[in-house]
């Protein structure tokens, strides 16, 4: 049986977990697609007001798992195929997130890589102090599919700042530039989180929709949906670089 996502209910929260903690909770193909079919399921039951998705042992999660038969830049290269994959990706990124269900992303931990496509879903982010958000992987390796969010979370120049350097934000930081919500210790994190869920769970769920669709919609005028096709689209050029190319079998930096 697979266990690396683990599922609890409790009153109308539906916390999704995922449950690799030897692995940093790095994703398999099948645990990603499992995820995106858990959220599914949690959005058609209608015992369900809030979904929770959280990271068992030390992080979050340390983004996909390369070492999943590793990646051979042959098929990456294939300019046409990856580019269809991509936006496949964010198209099904973009589904959730206009999900009617408000989806609280509870990050400690590393959160690195194509982890953020997942909290790029949430509508709320929150995280403790251990947390360490970033994309090093755009210095050498690729940029995330979901860059379009990133400006209209924490603005431009930020964005630019944390792809071209690489670096972590800690959890301070991410509340203070917007990527969060809050930042609370690591000890009481669930705990506000489980409280968070279980007040917004109080409204009905089709105000919830209502409140969600509205607060949403600004994003839509300003272009968001259309950002995110065209970061699927600028994550495939990246990998026609020359020198990411001349790398041969590429896998992501590996968190400490």
């Amino acid at each position: 049986m697979d266990d690396s996502i683990v599922v609890h209910q409790a009153g109308r929260v539906r916390r999704i977990v995922l449950n690799r903690p030897d692995k940093l909770n790095a994703i398999t193909t099948a645990m990603g697609k499992r995820i995106f079919t858990e959220i599914d399921s949690a959005v058609d039951d209608d015992d369900v007001g809030v979904i929770v998705i959280s990271g068992a042992g030390r992080a979050f999660s340390a983004g996909a798992d390369l070492h999943e038969g590793g990646v051979d830049n042959r098929d990456v290269l294939r300019a046409p195929a990856d580019m269809t994959a991509n936006r496949a990706k964010v198209a099904e990124i973009m589904r959730l997130w206009a999900a009617p269900k408000p989806v609280i992303a509870q990050v400690h931990g590393y959160c690195i890589g194509s982890a953020n496509d997942i909290v790029a879903i949430a509508d709320l982010i929150v995280c403790g102090e251990s947390a360490r958000f970033g994309m090093p992987e755009a210095r050498q390796f690729a940029l995330p599919p979901t860059l379009g969010f990133w400006p209209f979370r924490i603005g431009l120049a930020k964005t630019k700042e944390l792809l071209y350097t690489g670096r972590f934000v800690g959890g301070t930081e991410a509340a203070a530039i917007g990527l969060a919500a809050t930042v609370v210790a690591d000890d009481s994190l669930a705990a506000h989180v489980d409280a968070l869920a279980a007040t917004i769970a109080e409204v009905p769920a089709d105000r919830l929709a209502v409140v969600k669709q509205a607060a949403n919609s600004w994003f839509e005028v300003l272009g968001l949906p259309q950002a995110a096709a065209r970061g699927a689209e600028y994550h495939a050029l990246y990998h026609q670089a020359s020198e990411w190319a001349a790398q041969g079998d590429q896998r992501s930096p590996e968190p400490p």
